[in-house]
């Protein structure tokens, strides 16, 4: 059913369209045909708990009627570029018309049956939204303690400690927890293998995490693996390090790195994480066995599932003897378990005891492998997602395997394909709406949380593998999506087969496609450059190939006007590219732009593109500059949400009136004009639904980030927007004193302040009412003599970063006493500035806060600035 829900959703998203055309021929006829689809998908929302088995049936009739009624608009939309075909608009209005309402009268008579027959009682209420408490049983005591004795040994030669199990026992999060609190390292990084080894990935995924400590981590696009695998190993000389590979599946992929990794005679380790044992063998140290993952016994495996639903609760007596059995029947595997809890906490009433005996039911008839054991239960998770949350889960399937999923970008392409539905009527909230429903997948245990912001929120996801298997699987025997393979098989297949959503990670070319080109509408390829583009995929909606340079796919993205979501990479030295970013603004439904930038000429957008009818995202790499707009005309109200990174925007009345929906603002002033005055930025405080704002003075150096401007601007004056949550200045002037226009902004939640771009020492005293919200402030403390802080003037602060702090010697006492914070990071800051530090820690664990931590990186300066 998901696959016909998504059918129909996209089937929606055309109509839209059409409905939006000026003129449009037949809209009467158009708007009915849209409410009754609409009145479908509602059907199908409020009646496939009950009726599952027998819509489930209908799915694939649905699906096929709602494509090829897409298949009708979407031909009708390309047309309309050149003439309005009123007899062929016509013709195709009936025949969409005669498939929909033969699948509205089909499936209102399953309705209206009898049905006496109910599936298992689970409901997916969510008016409240189920919380999973962070697991202190899942962190497994025993096991840490032991990789921690290998990690802590005496011998000062380089160890490798593998770690080894199934999938889904815990072996990442044992070595995540190794890694989150290993101390006496002087750097640490974590990379992942996976069964899709890819050396180059696996170097560029180090120096990532190498960047944090050293800028020897920075690294260009074109070096070879060769070079890469040199600049890893002269960072890793003569340092203390600990590096987790994690996933690896074979002895070629270790023989392939272990010879980056230095052996400096300083108790250096290295984790690795498999499910090999001849793997870990081999790459193992002599002298250290590898750390074999077992099953939870009951007692865990109860203890567990119990913390999981009820959190410091405990379960009710009527509840225990049945949750035993439940989690008896888990088989010891912790996956299994907290897919199992997620199930229940998704449920209506997780105490309700019918409830447990359908979950033990369910899983009682397993099969002879805990394999097929957790297969089958995660099948269930996901046969059991409502209709709203399914399609977003199978679309997990297009990211290739071990891929970080930034949230954003995810969130932006699910807006894209029609799969969220506007709260009220009002597209304004989609991407709120797809946050929740991020977040519900992630509180049923089916989407992994990879990493969060400061601020505590989400960043980016990840899919376990087995998980990734059955939604592949489901996927693609529904027709949601079809994953190419570099074999001709595959490809004659996909011909066969004809599917809406093509996965092109790992094939070199997609022409063999040509004959079903009207009917893909996606296409993925996020680690692969493939050729060329076939130019006839006239009705593409979403092109997401972030590795595909634009030249490959001009023709095709200049003529798509169905084109809603685009990311590639753009080379500012082909010929055309003025042109090309003409016809891009010309896109009549264009949602989202992504664009990573080759070249450091400096690109040059037309001023056009904000002012397209439905843009809501425009993010490019290196900052660009906007044309002068030759004529502004009226000026409308823009959806665009996102700018990122604009150079020396100008805050003028029009670009205010039309910006007044934007979230995300990233902008750079290089120096143009004498004072900040020449940017208007007295009108910046207007744009009341600004969420995120980063500002950075200064020229862009490809290595080293961003430098000042030689000759600094006067010293900031402006307020911000009180709507703000994350601000980031960088190198931009301003006296420490005057930090009351950031602590009066009543929702600012994260603060980041770096290379203060001003030659004048000053002071700072908070007060308290102000910094309300403030959970991170992060700052290099530039020209800062004293700081006075008391307990209360930041209440909500949870984690204070310092980096490059030279000028302060100590932390603040007032800092250490705030209940709420937890971490203090230091980076390149002075000796006594460290001590402080770790005094405040000393003094907090001895009061029993044990969550507190501190965390030095790289080395600290001991002479006086």
């Amino acid at each position: 059913m998901a696959t016909a829900y998504a059918a129909l959703l996209s089937l929606d998203r055309s109509l839209h369209q059409i409905l939006h055309l000026d003129p449009l021929i037949h809209k009467e006829r158009i708007i009915s045909l849209h409410e009754k689809v609409d009145s479908i998908v509602t059907l199908l929302e409020d009646h496939s708990e009950k009726h599952r088995g027998t819509l489930d049936r209908l799915g694939n009739e649905i699906r096929n009627a709602a494509h090829e009624a897409q298949d009708f608009m979407d031909s009708y939309l390309c047309s309309v570029a050149t003439t309005h075909d009123a007899l062929s608009l016509d013709r195709d209005l009936d025949m969409a018309f005669e498939r929909i309402h033969f699948i509205w009268e089909k499936a209102t008579k399953i309705i209206k049956k009898d049905d006496t027959t109910e599936d298992l009682r689970f409901t997916t209420h969510f008016s409240r939204r189920a919380q999973v408490t962070e697991s202190k049983v899942v962190e497994f005591d025993d096991d840490f303690n032991a990789i921690k004795e290998y990690m802590y040994e005496d011998s000062s030669k380089l160890q490798i400690i593998p770690i080894v199990g199934m999938g889904g026992i815990g072996k990442t999060t044992l070595a995540k927890r190794a890694y989150d609190n290993a101390g006496a390292f002087d750097i640490c990084a974590w990379a992942t293998a996976s069964a899709e080894y890819k050396k180059r990935e696996t170097l560029s995924e180090l120096l990532q995490c190498f960047k944090k400590y050293t800028t020897d981590a920075n690294h260009q696009s074109g070096e070879s693996e060769a070079q890469l695998a040199k600049r890893v190993y002269q960072i890793l000389v003569g340092r203390r390090y600990l590096i987790v590979i994690d996933d690896i599946w074979s002895r070629k992929a270790w023989d392939d790195l272990k010879m980056i990794f230095p052996d400096n005679d300083n108790q250096s380790r290295i984790l690795l994480t498999t499910r090999l044992s001849d793997v870990a063998v081999y790459a193992g140290s002599s002298t250290t066995s590898f750390h074999q993952m077992k099953f939870l016994n009951e007692n865990q495996s109860w203890k567990l599932l119990e913390e999981k639903i009820f959190g410091q609760e405990s379960c009710p007596l009527h509840l225990v003897e049945l949750g035993k059995k439940v989690a008896r029947n888990c088989r010891g595997l912790p996956l299994t378990i907290v897919v199992v809890a997620g199930l229940l906490l998704s449920s209506g009433n997780m105490k309700e005891q019918e409830l447990w005996e359908s979950i033990l039911e369910n899983i009682s008839s397993i099969e002879s492998t805990i394999q097929v054991h957790c297969s089958k239960i995660l099948s269930l998770s996901y046969d059991w997602l409502p209709p709203r949350l399914k399609p977003c889960f199978l679309y997990m399937a297009a990211f290739p395997e071990d891929f970080e999923i930034d949230i954003t970008k995810l969130i932006m392409l699910w807006v894209a394909e029609g799969f969220i539905k506007p709260c009220n009527n009002n597209s304004k909230c989609l991407e709120e709406v797809g946050k929740g429903y991020l977040e519900d997948l992630v509180n049923r245990n089916l989407i992994l949380v990879s990493k969060k912001g400061p601020d505590g929120k989400l960043v980016a996801v990840r899919i376990h593998d087995l998980l990734r298997k059955i939604c592949i699987a489901k996927a693609e025997e529904g027709g949601f999506l079809h994953h190419l393979s570099s074999t001709k098989n595959a490809c004659n297949d996909a011909v066969e087969n004809p599917k809406r959503r093509l996965v092109a990670h790992y094939t070199k070319t997609l022409q063999e496609l040509r004959r079903q080109d009207s009917c893909v509408r996606s296409v993925f390829s996020e680690i692969k450059q493939f050729s060329v583009l076939p130019t006839n995929f006239k009705c593409l909606g979403i092109l997401n190939s972030p590795k595909v340079t634009w030249w490959n796919l001009s023709e095709v993205i200049s003529t798509s006007i169905n084109l809603r979501y685009i990311s590639f990479i753009l080379d500012e030295n082909m010929p055309h590219l003025n042109r090309f970013l003409a016809s891009l603004s010309k896109l009549p439904n264009l949602e989202t732009l992504i664009s990573n930038v080759a070249g450091n000429k400096g690109l040059q957008v037309p001023y056009a593109i904000l002012c397209m009818p439905k843009i809501r995202h425009l993010i490019v790499s290196h900052p660009f500059r906007l044309s002068d707009p030759s004529n502004k005309g009226t000026i409308n109200e823009s959806d665009l949400q996102t700018l990122d990174i604009v150079t020396n925007f100008i805050f003028t009345e029009d670009v205010i009136k039309m910006l007044v929906n934007l979230k995300q603002l990233k902008v750079v002033f290089d120096g143009f004009g004498d004072n900040w005055d020449d940017f208007n930025l007295n009108n910046l405080s207007r744009l009341q639904n600004l969420e995120e704002l980063e500002v950075s003075l200064g020229l862009q150096n490809h290595f080293f980030g961003w430098c000042a401007w030689p000759n600094p601007f006067p010293i900031w004056k402006y307020s911000f927007p009180i709507s703000l949550k994350k601000l980031t200045l960088q190198g931009v002037p301003f006296l420490w004193e005057n930090m009351t226009i950031f602590g009066l902004l009543p929702e600012l939640q994260v603060l980041k302040i770096v290379e203060n771009n001003i030659r004048e020492v000053s002071e700072w005293t908070t007060v308290q009412g102000q910094f309300l919200q403030l959970k991170s402030f992060c700052s290099s403390l530039d020209y800062l003599a004293k700081w006075e802080v008391e307990k209360d003037h930041f209440p909500s602060l949870e984690s204070l970063i310092l980096r490059g702090a030279v000028w302060i010697d100590e932390i603040p006492c007032g800092l250490g006493e705030i209940d709420s914070l937890q971490l203090i990071e230091l980076q390149n800051c002075k000796e006594s500035l460290v001590n402080s530090a770790k005094q405040i820690e000393e003094e907090r664990h001895e009061i029993g806060d044990v969550a507190f931590q501190v965390k030095v990186f790289n080395f600290v300066i001991k002479n006086n600035f």
